[in-house]
């Protein structure tokens, strides 16, 4: 999988290049997304058959990231980057895992505990949260005893607060609790790691190393700018958070709000979890936020846009570029905020509210919830000495170890605010760094170095699905409101990616049978012309033209331009060997040619089919009137000689069968295809073989509704032209 730099330079800069699809790179924990995509394209349309195939993809990603099923719902930061982003709209990766969560989530129940000895060190992991709970997942996987010290009821951290409208309960308790089980994790509950120094209580039960990640769970308090914001005393005033958790434990009557305004501060996703929780609890909610409604200007507002659509849609009013300069009561209630206009939130430095305080509005409402962020809960890291002499938090931000105690490591939220699969990402860091550090081995190690792969050409874009929601009214209670993508739709949905991603990240194809292993195209420099039809071929821009000194007895006498491939973005998909007029470039291993390797022929249809597009139908649909099934990678594969080795061998008629328009696992093996078939027609006449024997259809056809029409079809059209024909007249049979 790593694609390692071999050179002087790269070895001096202890770095490690690694080229990935660029929603890869954007994933904290490089989830292999394209390979995923690809497998579930393969599947079966049929939920059944389907099932089995499914269940190996959630394997697969469970090894790596065992709260899969939890993203499903909450998680599409992989989206933004996207290389369809601006062509159609991103692949919904984020509904796809939603997709593979519904078949997995019921399979995690049954699945065996790991089968791993755990005759290593103990571990103590303070903080069930994301974080804590990958930390404990990939040291437990390495045989470690591993406890893990959470004083919440339940395991999950700040993923507990989100609302179960968006993330089911069962879903992420089903995902905590495999976790443990299938890990056979410790845990202690309600048991507060506290007094004196609890680490040093901790060892001398036998701990040996300890990941904090007790993530943020205090809320940051109202100001403006600097100045504090005072509103302590006022009823109906609470943190955002609070009311969440209240909410997600069921303490709320579900007519607590009606005939209530509630006003909610902030302009992230906790702001607008809290605003839509409160519309469900019949309030009139109103949101002021410092940022402005354009996502694109540097102040825009930075909760996702499926919340924001989602308050529109819900009736949430948002004040937009204000701020709160003052909580006003009456007879010890909250009765009115004042909102100056914020002109300004980020500078050059960072975070930095500018105001204007004679542009002054007053809103009033009933209730005030602020959520305006989250800040730590400073006594553990107090009480074991984390802090340095300037009150920061001294850790290593490579290898998470702190710089004060070597056998403290810190992540997620604690060190670094951010994402659900920041904090898993900085677990599974410090697990690496963990195990290293019990090990006695060094925690340096290469940094590496992730690369965003192009966007390949394509002529042929489809639009993203678009969301399916319940309609507002039929949501206003906590049930799941988005509607998850049927096998079909994510099907469909998988075969829209774009596969940007080099094959030696991926390797799907490999995995699902469709080829042996990966090819690699090789160029012979002495038949290279240098004319740049490979270059013109190539969707990947991995074909290029370079001038190459030509010798003579150790003398320059000229230089010849030859055409090479980067062996690291290369697909292999062979549309440069097709196009080559002169031979110069192959594939090896020499997969391309299927004709060539058969033991047996029988005159009649061939059929050349794509793997990729018709692999599963072809399979599964019997069908008598073709001898000859030939399965291939891609349609655009097969050449010239292919096909009339086909007629040459006695062939009635040739068809071939690609992907849809759109579709194709080589962004346009189809259209090649066509291309290549029509020059044919005029070939094949001069031989006298009509042109009407050879017909490529491209097409998607799952459950195999289609295909038996097609072959009927060509089959009464050869019947129509009788026999084939050489130049001469004699019988090709």
């Amino acid at each position: 999988m790593w694609q390692l730099r071999n050179d002087e330079i790269a070895r001096v800069e202890a770095a490690v290049k690694q080229v990935l699809p660029p929603c890869q790179v954007k994933c904290p924990i490089k989830e292999a997304i394209q390979r995923t995509n690809v497998m579930i394209s393969l599947l079966p349309d049929d939920p059944e058959k389907a099932r089995e195939g499914v269940i190996q993809i959630g394997d697969y990603l469970y090894e790596r990231n065992p709260l899969f099923t939890v993203c499903g719902y909450i998680c599409g930061i992989c989206e933004r980057e996207c290389n369809y982003k601006t062509k159609g709209g991103a692949i919904r990766r984020r509904l796809l895992k939603r997709f593979l969560s519904d078949y997995y989530t019921p399979y995690l129940a049954k699945k065996p505990p790991l089968d791993v000895k755990k005759d290593k060190e103990k571990v103590a992991i303070i903080g069930g949260g994301p974080g804590g709970l990958l930390c404990a997942w990939e040291l437990s996987k390495k045989g470690y005893d591993v406890t893990i010290f959470d004083n919440n009821l339940k395991l999950g951290g700040a993923v507990r607060y989100i609302p179960k409208y968006r993330l089911p309960e069962d879903v992420l308790d089903t995902a905590v609790e495999s976790i443990v089980r299938i890990g056979e994790i410790k845990v202690e509950k309600e048991i507060k790691v506290n007094g004196g120094d609890p680490i040093e209580g901790l060892k001398k039960k036998g701990f040996k190393a300890f990941f904090i990640a007790t993530g943020t769970p205090n809320s940051r308090p109202l100001t403006l700018g600097i100045k504090p914001v005072d509103w302590k005393g006022l009823e109906n005033v609470e943190y955002g958070l609070a009311f969440l958790d209240k909410a997600g434990r069921n303490e709320i009557p579900t007519d607590h709000f009606i005939g209530k305004n509630v006003i909610v501060i902030g302009g992230g996703n906790v702001a607008f979890d809290a605003a839509r929780t409160a519309v469900r609890y019949g309030g009139k909610v109103t949101v002021i936020c410092l940022e402005t409604w354009d996502k694109n200007h540097k102040d825009g507002i930075v909760a996702d846009p499926e919340e924001i659509e989602g308050a529109h849609q819900e009736g949430i009013r948002i004040v937009y570029s204000r701020g709160v300069r003052k909580v006003i009561g009456e007879n010890g209630k909250f009765k009115k905020v004042e909102s100056p206009k914020c002109t300004s939130v980020f500078d050059e430095k960072g975070f930095n509210p500018q105001f204007d305080t004679s542009d002054c509005i007053e809103i009033e409402g009933d209730v005030l919830l602020i959520t305006i962020g989250q800040t730590w809960d400073r006594s553990l890291l107090q009480q074991v000495g984390l802090f340095d002499e300037n009150g920061r938090l001294a850790v290593d931000p490579l290898t998470h170890q702190s710089r004060l105690r070597e056998e403290i490591f810190l992540g997620g939220d604690v060190r670094r605010i951010g994402f659900m699969v920041d904090a898993m990402a900085e677990g599974r860091q410090a697990a690496d760094s963990i195990d290293r550090y019990l090990r006695g081995e060094s925690l340096q190690r290469w940094l590496l170095r992730y690369e965003s792969s192009d966007a390949p050409v394509r002529e042929v874009y489809k639009p993203a699905p678009e969301p399916k929601w319940t309609s507002p009214d039929a949501r206003m209670n906590f049930n799941m409101f988005e509607i998850g993508f049927t096998i079909d739709e994510a099907i469909k949905e998988a075969r829209r990616c774009l596969e940007c991603g080099p094959c030696i990240s991926c390797k799907a194809c490999v995995s699902a049978g469709i080829q042996p292993e990966l090819p690699a195209v090789k160029v012979d420099e002495h038949l290279c012309s240098g004319c740049g039809i490979c270059v013109a071929a190539c969707n990947y821009h991995t074909a290029h033209l370079a001038d190459v000194e030509q010798l003579f007895e150790g003398k320059v006498i000229g230089v010849k331009r030859i055409s090479y491939t980067d062996p690291v973005l290369c697909k292999a998909c062979g549309m440069c060997v097709s196009a080559c007029p002169s031979g110069a470039r192959h594939l090896e291993p020499d997969l391309s040619s299927p004709l060539k390797q058969k033991a047996e022929y029988q005159p009649g249809i061939v059929c050349f089919h794509c793997k990729f597009g018709w692999g599963f139908t072809a399979d599964n649909v019997k069908l008598s009137n073709i001898k000859n099934m030939v399965p291939v990678v891609c349609i655009g594969k097969v050449d010239a000689t292919d096909i009339l080795n086909a007629f040459d061998k006695g062939a009635d008629g040739v068809l071939l069968l690609g992907c849809a328009d759109g579709d194709c696992h080589f962004q346009d093996g189809n259209q090649e295809a066509r291309k290549r078939t029509y020059l044919l027609h005029q070939i094949l006449e001069s031989f006298g073989i009509e042109k009407e024997r050879l017909e490529v259809i491209t097409a998607i056809d799952p459950k195999g509704e289609k295909i038996t029409g097609i072959i009927n079809s060509l089959v009464d059209r050869l019947k129509g032209l009788g026999p084939t024909k050489g130049q001469e007249g004699k019988h090709v049979r």
